[in-house]
């Protein structure tokens, strides 16, 4: 069938749409007698920078290889977003201080039921052997994350350590003197009196009584210390007066036992520190802020649920971890929960740090001779990844 060619006359001054190349010196004019001639043998007419024809042929070739451009953009996009969820979430680890328990119940409670992974995280869960085992993993980059005392973090910063503390677990340190209620220590002169104190030397407890003897004018000299291991069996069996523990565990041994006890907390007789803290290492923060925005909206999000609903919290852990006694665990929560606030988190939520905190928990750490140059505050917390 006979191909109709329409022609475009161009201009050499005025080029009109559709004209490719001026018709002038130096650019042989190909007339229509010769391209119907190459059709003829090729079976398509040419169209070449010096020509101003076209046909419908070319113009279907022109959108067919548009079509195929853009399906080639459509498959490259739908395969990347095939991968990015095929990868799911992203993989970080915390390190507790201490193995399992209800006191780190919002962890398991908030993987459980999806927070992290709202938050495109999935959380591994790693026990603890101690606060000094956990920021060595922090500063190493085993771990994201790490449950570290405060006290540990500011004697890691000034061995130059690369962990911070990104929120305060514990508002306050945990640590108290236990008395049985029948013959209670309600103040820390009571030991100058005779008072029998059991703490087993060189353990957190022992340095929480250092400080709550430093904090009242008094001398470790100036008290009877029994040195023992850990546990309530020496003051159930009345081998001392009173011991050094923590308050979400000691006492409910004690009581357990069938000894009901009084508490005296440090924290509130001038030791002002902050307790655990979720630290993570400087580097890994600054490169992935994002992620440490989003674990720490997880956490509050954990926490809040956990005070709401204790018993789902504690059944979470029993059904994560071995060993858990359901019973004893929902008594270590309800003794937790009071130290995750504060008069901070009631203005600005869970997590809250302040300078000054952090400048008396450093003084705390140096009157310990747990370190010898100054610190500032600066160098062990940051509040850049709490939201507001």
């Amino acid at each position: 069938m006979r191909r109709e060619l329409v022609p475009v006359r161009c201009d050499i001054d005025a080029q009109p749409a559709g004209c490719h190349a001026p018709l002038h010196a130096g650019h042989p004019v190909i007339t229509p007698r010769q391209v119907e001639a190459k059709a003829s043998q090729t079976g398509r007419p040419e169209v070449t920078g010096s020509s101003a024809y076209a046909d419908d042929d070319d113009r279907e070739y022109g959108w067919l290889k548009l079509f195929r451009v853009a399906a080639g953009v459509l498959l490259v996009a739908a395969l990347s977003g095939t991968t990015a969820l095929a990868q799911g979430p992203a993989k970080v680890k915390i390190r507790l201080d201490w193995k399992a328990g209800a006191q780190h119940a919002p962890f398991y409670l908030g993987r459980q039921r999806g927070y992290y992974k709202d938050e495109g995280l999935d959380l591994d869960i790693i026990s603890g052997t101690g606060s000094s085992d956990t920021i060595k993993q922090v500063g190493s980059k085993a771990v994201e994350f790490g449950l570290i005392d405060a006290l540990v973090l500011v004697q890691g910063a000034q061995q130059r350590v690369p962990a911070q503390s990104i929120a305060a677990y514990y508002q306050r340190t945990p640590i108290v003197l236990i008395s049985p209620q029948a013959k209670p220590v309600t103040s820390p002169r009571q030991l100058l009196e005779g008072v029998r104190l059991g703490s087993k030397k060189g353990s957190a407890t022992f340095q929480g009584l250092v400080a709550l003897l430093a904090a009242n004018g008094m001398q470790i000299e100036q008290i009877k210390l029994v040195d023992i291991g850990f546990g309530v069996q020496p003051l159930l069996v009345k081998q001392v007066d009173a011991i050094m523990g923590f308050a979400m565990n000691e006492p409910i041994e004690a009581e357990s036992a069938g000894m009901p006890v009084a508490l005296m907390p440090i924290a509130e007789h001038g030791v002002n520190t902050y307790g655990l803290t979720l630290a993570a290492n400087p580097e890994v923060a600054q490169q992935k802020p994002d992620m440490m925005k989003a674990f720490l909206r997880a956490t509050v999000r954990s926490v809040a649920e956990t005070i709401r609903d204790p018993a789902g919290a504690v059944a979470a852990v029993a059904a994560a971890a071995d060993e858990i006694d359901a019973k004893r665990e929902s008594k270590v929560l309800e003794h937790t929960i009071p130290y995750w606030k504060s008069a901070e988190t009631e203005t600005s939520g869970f997590g809250s740090q302040s300078e000054q905190r952090w400048r008396d928990s450093i003084e705390v750490a140096r009157k310990l001779g747990l370190i010898e140059s100054e610190l500032r505050p600066q160098d062990v917390f940051t509040n850049g990844y709490l939201s507001r």
